[in-house]
Parts: C-alpha cells; structure tokens; sequence
C-alpha cells in the first residue's frame, strides 16, 4: 500500500515520572528502489499511481508475476516490496500538512478523478467594464487540494490488493539535496539519508529561472490564497469567479482576484498579480481583506482565514535549462502553461507518458508544446508585459467567447479554427504590436545565437592555432 511517512512526535504516558519525551523518529528509507520521484504534489502523486496500475495491469494480463519482466528494474527495489514488483519511493520536502491546491477544467486525465474537492460548471471573469460567464458541462472547472489527493491516492494503492501492496511508499520531510549518476542507476542523498535508484523523475514543479536570453519574456505570478470562512452565507457556490478585476488600478502590473466557493460560508479567495519583478512587494493580505469586506460586505469580525497557500509561477517563453545538480534525473515530470500557470491537466497528462515509456525502458519525452502553442503564447506574455492595462478587457473578450471553445484553447485541444476565432475576439491594435514585437524579438534571437556561434568558434579556433604555435615553438626548441 501506499504508506504516507512523517515524523511523528511521541509523549510521556500516564505516570510518567522526570523522562523527556522523545525526538521525532526518522523514518528509515529503504536501501534500493526501482523508481525514486522527487515531490509528492500534483505531477509525484499522479505518477506513482499510474506506474503501480500499470504494473498490477501487467500482472493481471500475464498472470501474477509474470509482469515483472517488463518492469521498471525487477530485483532493485526488493527489500521495500513484494517479490517481482517495482518499488517506487516518493521523496516530499514537507514534514506538514501541504497547503496546495491546483485547478484545471476536466479533460478525463485525472488518475485520482475522487479526490476532487469541488466542482463547477459555470464560470465568470468580472471587470469593470462588464462580466463574461462561460459554462461547459462536459468539462467542469475543478479544484484538487493536496491532503485530499493524497487520502485519495492512499485509498487507490490500498484497494490494488497483494500484488502492489508496499510497492509505493511517500515519504515526508525528506528535502533531496542532490542526485548523482553511477554504473546501475543513481544515488539520492536527501535530509532522511541516501538511496539507490534505477530511475530518478524530478516531480518538484516549475521554477523560475535565473536569467532569461535577449529577446525572451518573464513574467512572475506571484499569488497568496486565504481559505476564509464567513459567519453567514454569503458565497455563490454556482460560479466560480476565475478573474475579478474590479476595482483595480489599471496602473502596475496585472492584479486581479480569484474566487472559489466551495459552501455559502467557505471560499478560497486568492490575490494574484503578474509582474516582472521577482520580489513585488504587493500587499496580497491587504488586497483579500479589501476584497472581501468591498464584495461580500463582510465587516471585519464576520470572517476568518482558516488556511494559506501561496506561491510563485513563472510565465515564460524561455526553454527550459536543466539544473546541473539534477541532471542525472531520467526526465522532469509535469510542466505549467507559459501564458496562463494552469498546469494540473498537463501534469497528469505527462505522467501516463512516463508510465508508459518507463517500464519499457525507453526515454520518457519531455512535455513540449505544439509550435502554435508556442507562438500564441509567446505573443500573449508580450501584451501581458507590454499593455498590463489591457489585460483585463482580453481576459473579458476571451472568456465571452463560447465555454467549450474557450476550455479547448486553455487545455491545448484547439485546433486552428478556434485559435483564429479568440485572435479575432481580442483587441487588434495592442495585439499586433505583441505580434511585432514576438517577430523582432526572435529576429533577436537568431542574430545572437549566430554571434554566440560564431564567436565560439572563432575562441575555439584561436585555442587551437595557439597550441599549434606552442607546439610548434617547443619541437623547434628541441631541434636547436
């Protein structure tokens, strides 16, 4: 079974007399695992789950057993589970509970579809010029928090019976440090102490970079989401409220406000800003009590923050550079939308990639987006950083569009004639100023690669004529 490990702090029983409680125990990891993922959020959990069902599949197609041979490493990992199955160990830097939650319109890639927390079918983005609602029964707005993900994937291993059982173990508390490549596989050095694994998959989530080339785009969405409970029903659970940029001031960077009611009395409520500046020292706490007491009417003492979860995502046409201290991970699971942060759906998707490449031994593909995605994207994070003022009428225009149009565009299953129809929706003029501005700065881009190209060589071949005339100083030396 899927066994969730933290530390866990002990007392003095009944009659106790003078003797300090103990420390947190440590949990033991296991010596050897097949498989070792770093992070247990939305793209770890969906992976471990998709890698144990497809080996128990196996084992049920070829008889119990025998679906060992096409595992991910048969015999490494086999003092942590049962005989012939691949073990699979979850590294999580939390020893708390996780305050997260991801969201994403339902495109049937969910492994853990139970472990919804709510749902809606109905959507709105409100400015102050207008509100656009948009609805697609087929695909609902949902929204995942992490502790109930992980109850769910618990069930999930649980019910798979003898032949997963132990095969999938979540650690806590367990921050990996570093991931070095050796003969057989590689070597995890975590705060828990080290492992042997065969594969490693880097399932931390997206970071922002460091630097960014001439001619590339990088926007931070910083946000701080307050879990808030209200002394009466006030919360319209019908809707959820992707954007409210009431009330904003049109100078600045893009802020907005994102609502999810989950009851009459509790809602998510999360101030969102866009901004280049990786340190914006925007008062989000400010902006959600502002917001609640101006929207809902709520006075101070009627309402209450419960939870917290905050966090930063880059949005970015910059390739993604590899971290040199991970570069002996077999491949990065999961990956975020430049334009919009939504990464939920796309990280599921990815997993049952690596679970099916994986066992098979052959090299997981990273997740890389079609070239039309690309290049829509990349025009929009211009307008984003260019005309923020704007922001909040594009948003407008594309979500008074049809929902199911709009749902296919944001989960990538748009085809060319829904792209040409959003294109045509939004405002001209500051979008083809981003259009120009896309081209000239991949015009940028070319000049300098080929002077970055050029000069290498021209450094490789001045090295080289200077070892000949070092070499050719010495024989002559020699000769004299």
């Amino acid at each position: 079974m899927l066994v969730a490990d933290s530390t866990v702090a002990t007392s003095q029983g009944v009659g106790a007399h003078g003797v300090p409680a103990p420390g947190p125990v440590r949990p033991a990891l296991p010596g050897t695992v097949d498989v070792a993922i770093v992070g247990a959020g939305c793209s770890g959990l969906a992976t471990a789950i998709r890698l144990a069902e497809a080996e128990a599949e196996a084992e049920a197609e070829t008889g119990a057993g025998a679906g060992a041979g096409a595992g991910v490493g048969v015999g490494a990992g086999a003092e942590a589970g049962s005989a012939g199955a691949p073990t699979v160990l979850v590294l999580e830097g939390r020893s708390t509970p996780d305050p997260r939650s991801w969201c994403s319109w339902d495109d049937g890639s969910d492994p853990l579809p139970e472990a919804r927390s709510a749902s809606w079918d109905r959507w709105e983005v409100r400015t102050d010029h207008g509100t656009s609602t948009g609805t697609d029964p087929a695909h609902p707005y949902v929204l995942v928090r992490a502790a109930d993900r992980r109850e769910a994937a618990e069930r999930r291993i649980a019910a798979g019976g003898h032949d997963t059982a132990g095969t999938v173990r979540v650690v806590g508390g367990a921050p990996v440090s570093t991931v070095v490549r050796t003969d057989d596989g590689c070597v995890v050095t975590s705060r828990l102490g080290t492992v042997r694994a065969r594969q490693v998959l880097d399932a931390r989530g997206p970071r922002c970079p460091d630097h960014i080339g001439a001619g590339r785009v990088l926007l931070h969405q910083r946000f701080v989401g307050h879990w808030v409970t209200a002394d009466r029903p006030v919360f319209d659970t019908s809707s959820a409220t992707l954007m409210d940029f009431t009330g904003q001031d049109a100078a600045g960077p893009v802020r907005f406000v994102y609502v999810l009611p989950v009851s009459p009395t509790e809602a998510l409520v999360e101030s969102t800003v866009f901004t280049p500046d990786a340190a914006d020292p925007f008062d989000h706490e400010g902006h959600v009590a502002g917001y609640v007491g101006r929207r809902w009417g709520l006075r101070p003492d009627e309402w209450r923050v419960v939870d917290e979860e905050r966090g930063c995502i880059p949005m970015t046409d910059a390739p993604a550079r590899p971290d040199a201290r991970w570069s002996a991970a077999t491949a990065v699971v999961g990956t975020t939308r430049p334009s919009s942060g939504y990464g939920f759906a796309r990280s599921n998707r990815h997993s049952a990639l690596v679970a099916q490449h994986l066992p098979a031994g052959t090299a997981v593909p990273p997740f890389v987006d079609g070239w039309r995605t690309r290049f829509l994207d990349a025009v929009f994070l211009r307008f984003l950083r260019d005309r923020p003022e704007q922001a909040a009428e594009a948003f407008r225009r594309l979500f008074a569009l049809p929902g199911p149009l709009v749902v296919r565009f944001l989960s990538e299953r748009s085809g060319p004639i829904d792209e040409l129809r959003i294109v045509l929706a939004l405002q001209k003029r500051p979008f083809l100023a981003a259009l120009a501005r896309t081209v000239r700065d991949a015009v940028v881009r070319t000049r300098t690669d080929r002077d970055t190209i050029a000069q290498t060589r021209t450094q490789t071949r001045t090295r080289t004529r200077t070892r000949t005339d070092r070499d050719t100083a010495a024989r002559s030396g020699g000769r004299s």
